[in-house]
């Protein structure tokens, strides 16, 4: 399993929705300031005064990761399982075999309904994505993993094959990625790392990590592509 960490989506707090940035995207976009995304694109100025600013507002990393690992083989094969968990401790999980829009203007209406609706059904009334309250703790027990693998340049540096071969063994083991910008991990979540690595010198997208990662588990495991 790979779970995105604290990651950078949300829809506009209380604390900004009369600024006048925010005010004039809601407008553009003909919807209310509580239902559109929270994105420095263009909500830089009234996001100054967050909390934790530096680390918000990026909804595109979600959208990159996750059309990274639904086209991935290893997930289209049923083999990897993908859960979301944003900075505002809230989970969101995928039907297996979900595949997302491509263009990022839909993605961002769909989490839009999402986070509006609290869950997406198909036609049929089978859902697709539902978001509950949770935090890494709800995680821990909502997927029991027999080993959790946390990834930080504050991490031990350890080659990214050695990491994934070392955990092959294991039943369950999850993978634990930043979904944010700049930063760390909050301690209420790397306390649940059983190991936290390093795989580069330099910080790296979350997209890329996610994608080397997936690459390394698809040749333990031998998936053929």
């Amino acid at each position: 399993m790979i779970v995105l960490a604290e990651a950078s989506i949300e829809t506009v707090p209380e604390d900004i929705k009369n600024h006048p940035a925010v005010l004039k995207h809601a407008a553009r976009k003909q919807k209310r300031v509580d239902e559109i995304l929270l994105d420095r694109s263009y909500h830089h100025r009234a996001m100054l005064k967050l909390k934790e600013q530096e680390k918000r507002g990026r909804p595109d990393i979600v959208y990159h990761v996750l059309l990274d690992v639904t086209g991935s083989p290893l997930y289209r094969k049923g083999k990897l399982r993908f859960i979301i968990h944003t900075i505002n401790n809230e989970v969101i999980i995928l039907k297996e075999f979900l595949r997302p829009p491509r263009a990022y203007f839909r993605f961002e209406g769909l989490f839009e309904q999402l986070f509006r609706e609290r869950i997406i059904r198909d036609r049929e009334g089978n859902w697709l994505i539902k978001i509950v309250r949770g935090d890494m703790k709800f995680l821990m027990d909502y997927v029991k993993p027999d080993v959790v693998v946390g990834f930080s340049r504050l991490g031990k540096y350890k080659d990214l094959s050695e990491i994934v071969e070392e955990v092959s063994h294991c039943y369950r083991p999850m993978f634990v990625i930043g979904g944010f910008p700049k930063g760390h991990f909050r301690e209420e979540t790397s306390m649940f790392f059983n190991r936290l690595y390093s795989i580069s010198k330099m910080g790296l997208d979350a997209s890329l990590v996610v994608s080397r990662l997936i690459y390394e588990l698809e040749k333990v495991m031998k998936i053929q592509i």
